[in-house]
This record gives C-alpha cells, structure tokens and sequence, in this order.
C-alpha cells in the first residue's frame, strides 16, 4: 500500500486524540482513512466512527475516499464482508464496522460507542457533538482540518499531553497531482504570481503553509467561527453583491440575536446572469418574500431580479458608505457560519490599504470583500437607514 509519512504517524501513535492540522491535498484525510481501514480488515471486533459536519459533505469527502481505497488493495477487499451503501457501513470479516455518519446536535451524539472516531473537517462540527462522541469512544479520537481559522480545537486540544498534534502541507504528499500542486503554489506571493495576479497571502498560509489564518492589518481583527446558527433571532436580512466573470455574486445571512451578528454564505460564485442568479434561488428554496438588499450601483440588475419575484432593494449610500458600513459592523460581537468558508476566508484576507511607508490608511483594499459587501448591504436597511426627519408645523 503506498502511503505517506501521516499514515505512519497516525497508526503508531497511542495518545487517546491525535490531530493532522494541514494544507490542502496533505493527504491527512487519505492519510488517517488508510489507517482506519488497515484496523478494522486487521483487528477484531472494532466499532469506528467516521463524522462529517453533514451527509453531502462526506459522500463527496471522506466516503468517497474510502472506497477508493477500499478497492485500491485487493487485501481491503478480500476483508469486506459487507457494504450497506444506504447507511454507509463497511463491515469486515474481522466483525469490525467503519460507519459514515453526521449528528445534528449534542442529543442525537449521544446515541452508540465506539472503539475509534475520526471527525473529518473537524471545524465544521461543533465542540459539543465532539465532545458527546469522545466520551462514547474508548480507543482513540482523529481529527483533522485545513486551519482557515482558530477554532474549538486549539482552544481545547492544542498543547495538551495526551494529544499528538501533527502539521503538514502539500510538499508531504508524495503522489500530489501535479496540477494541484501548480494552483496551490500559484498562491505563493512571489513577484512572479503577483504579476501574474495569482498570489493571494492568505490562501497562501492556510492551503499551502497549513498555518491558521489570520494576516497583518485585517479590517475585522474580532470575529469567531460557530457551528451554531440562531433560530431564535430579533431581526435577519440578506445582502447580495453583483459579480461576473472575474468576481464572484454573493448572498449572505445576517441574523440579530443575543445581541451579536451571525452571518452565513448562500451564494458565491462567478459567471452568473440575472437569470442565473434567479434560478439559484429557486434551487436553494429561497423565500420570495425574504428582502435582499444589493449593491444600489446596479439598478438595472435589480429591477430585473424584482421582475422575476424577487424583493430585492438597493443599499443605502452615504458619504463614504464602505467606511460607514465597516463601522456598523463592528459595532457587535460576529460570528461567521463554520460551514461559510469564502466566508472565513474574506474575514481572514480583508485589508486595509498601506500609504508609502506601511502604514495602515482609513481605506481598505477593494478585494476579498464580496461577502462582506454583501454583509454591508444588508445592514445599511436596518441599522444605517436615515431616521425620517420630524415634520415642521408652523406656528399659529
């Protein structure tokens, strides 16, 4: 079985929490799947647990990647006794089980023990449905993540004896596709992917390096991840920003609640026509009678969307609008949607512009901000709206 150095590492350790904290196409997740299978086809009678933050996610992520291991070695094979692809249940000769499952909160986590768990993307789950499952797991707990920001897992794992922590990158997978490896070093700041307009610092740090995200001179420095999302909430409001071929279109939650902001990404890509953007939010169920507020710059684009039945309003324009908007914002306590990675990535990379001598200016550098201008607009309805003016009666 080819193998990279994670798998070694993973299987010889015997800490009760190992953590692969690493870039894109490390191989952690390969890596550590390698590991559970080679278990349970070897070892009796083990119960292992593979969690995901929802069922789509692992379907595409970490279940597609066990069959391909699966039927990759001929051993694998000749050790599996059965495949309930409905439930998604490997067993094996050995009467040892690999199930793929996500939990919806820390009640349905309680259900069932386990010899092993995995928490694949670890930082899309929360803490607690972690926490209920690793006290049902009495052999060994994984976990792995990319570090696009702090969360739960270095605040409770990191630097603890009983864990093994582990960083890796791109440059420990062996067997990396080549054209994978070009686009993550195309995001290396060097002056020739600057030129070529490629290079981005933060993707840079997360996908490449495997650090956690965070750069110098951010315009939002306090903000946090939560896989929690408020049903219970005073007022929320969508904020859409327009893009095409080179920038992206956005829709973004805002919901008020305990007296903080929430926000969650629905939409992020580019290419899209008005038409598109309708057929988009049919296709995600949006309600008609939800109010998007839009960049006001593109009236044409909104009284197209409003045609088609959609209440879309434009943004409240100010003297200086963005600066306004950044202000509002930072008003509350944020808490972006852990599932919302362009999200996390635009809180992440968000800049202030620099003068000659590297210093931070009042203005921010007009990129990696489409959600967050989205973000804007919603707020300039409920908390920038001018207050209508007393009307003057005459005096008698």
């Amino acid at each position: 079985m080819k193998a990279n150095w994670l798998y070694k590492v993973t299987s010889k350790s015997d800490k009760p929490v190992v953590v692969h904290q690493g870039g894109t196409s490390s191989s952690k997740t390969y890596s550590i799947l390698q590991h559970l299978l080679t278990k349970a086809a070897s070892q009796k009678d083990k119960v292992i647990t593979v969690v995901g933050q929802d069922i789509p996610n692992l379907k595409v992520g970490a279940y597609r990647d066990a069959q391909a291991i699966l039927h990759s070695e001929s051993f694998f094979e000749q050790q599996l006794y059965d495949h309930n692809k409905s439930n998604r249940i490997l067993a094996f000769a050995t009467g040892s089980i690999i199930e793929f499952n996500s939990y919806s909160d820390e009640i349905d986590a309680r259900s069932g023990k386990r010899t092993d768990s995995f928490f694949n993307e670890a930082n899309g789950i929360p803490y607690g449905i972690y926490e209920q499952i690793s006290l049902r797991t009495s052999e060994q707990v994984i976990i792995d993540f990319n570090p696009s920001a702090a969360f739960w897992a270095h605040e409770h794992l990191y630097g603890r004896d009983d864990v093994d922590w582990f960083n890796s990158t791109f440059r420990d997978n062996a067997f990396i596709d080549s054209k994978i490896k070009s686009k993550i070093l195309s995001y290396e700041p060097t002056p020739e992917n600057i030129a070529k307009g490629t290079a981005n610092k933060y993707r840079w740090q997360v996908y490449g390096l495997g650090q956690v995200g965070r750069l110098e001179g951010l315009v939002f420095q306090d903000w946090q991840t939560t896989s929690q999302w408020p049903e219970s909430y005073k007022w929320r409001i969508f904020g859409m920003d327009f893009g095409f071929s080179n920038s992206p279109t956005t829709l973004i939650e805002v919901r008020y609640a305990h007296g903080n902001l929430y926000a969650k990404q629905h939409m992020y890509q580019t290419g899209m026509t008005n038409s598109d953007i309708s057929d988009r939010l049919k296709q995600i169920n949006f309600d008609p009678k939800n109010k998007i507020v839009a960049d006001s710059a593109e009236p044409k684009s909104i009284e197209e969307l409003k045609r088609k039945g959609w209440h879309v309003v434009g943004a409240e324009k100010g003297t200086d609008s963005i600066r306004q908007g950044i202000d509002a914002m930072k008003r509350y306590s944020i808490y972006l949607h852990a599932k919302s990675k362009d999200l996390i990535e635009e809180f992440s990379s968000y800049q202030w512009k620099t003068d000659k001598d590297g210093n931070a200016t009042n203005k921010p550098i007009d990129s990696n901000n489409h959600l967050v201008d989205g973000f804007r607009y919603a707020l300039s309805k409920k908390i920038l709206t001018p207050k209508p003016k007393p009307i003057q009666t005459a005096l008698i």
